[in-house]
C-alpha cells in the first residue's frame, strides 16, 4: 500500500513540474506572423509576434504577450497599473475600456508622436489565466489601417485563448502558433 501511495505522490508531483500553459492567437489567414522575440526569466515570459518580413526592432504591427506566473492581484489593479505606466510614456491619447469583466479586460487608444515615441494605436488586454496573469498588447503604427481593421483585430485580441495542460506531449497546434508561458 505504501508503494502505491508513494508512486501516486511521485506521479502527481511530476505532473505539476511538467505542466505548461500556452496562448493561442488566430491570426488572419491571409497574413503570416512569426515569433520575433521570446524571453523567459523566472516566473515571467515575454513574446513578440510580428508580420513576416518585420523584425523585433523594425515593425509597423506587433503583438506582445507578457505572462506573470503566480500573480494574484486583481485584474483591475493590474490593468490600471499598466495603462498608467503606458500613459506616462505617451500621454497624447486616453485609454477607453472596451471590455470589463472581473478576470478579463480590454482597453484601446490611439496616440500621436510624442517626445521620440512614435504614434500608434493599440489594444491592451489583461486576463487571468490558470496559473497567473497574461497581457496581450496589439500595436499598429498605421492609424488609418488600425481604424479600418478595428473590428477584426479587436475580435482577434478578444478571442485569444489560454490553454493549460499537465501533459507535455499534448500539443494541439503547430509550435509556430503558440509558446510556453511557464
Amino acid at each position: 500500500m505504501k508503494r502505491v501511495l508513494l508512486f501516486s505522490f511521485l506521479l502527481l508531483s511530476t505532473l505539476s513540474v511538467t505542466a505548461y500553459e500556452t496562448v493561442i492567437i488566430n491570426y488572419p489567414p491571409e497574413e503570416l506572423w512569426k515569433k520575433a522575440y521570446y524571453r523567459k526569466v523566472g516566473d515571467e515570459a515575454i513574446l513578440q509576434y510580428v508580420p513576416k518580413g518585420h523584425t523585433h526592432h523594425d515593425w509597423t504591427r506587433s503583438i506582445i504577450v507578457h505572462a506573470y506566473k503566480n500573480a494574484e492581484y486583481p485584474i483591475g489593479v493590474f490593468m490600471a497599473n499598466n495603462l498608467a505606466r503606458m500613459q506616462k510614456v505617451n500621454p497624447t491619447g486616453k485609454y477607453t475600456y472596451l471590455r470589463i469583466r472581473d478576470n478579463d479586460m480590454i482597453a484601446g487608444r490611439c496616440t500621436k508622436d510624442y517626445n521620440g515615441v512614435q504614434a500608434q494605436c493599440e489594444f491592451f488586454r489583461a486576463t487571468r489565466a490558470h496559473e497567473g496573469i497574461i497581457s496581450l498588447h496589439y500595436i499598429n503604427r498605421n492609424k488609418p489601417e488600425f481604424v479600418r481593421e478595428f473590428n477584426k483585430w479587436y475580435e482577434i485580441v478578444k478571442k485569444a485563448k489560454y490553454y493549460n495542460t499537465y501533459y507535455r506531449d499534448e500539443r494541439i497546434l503547430n509550435k509556430a502558433e503558440y509558446f510556453e508561458l511557464w
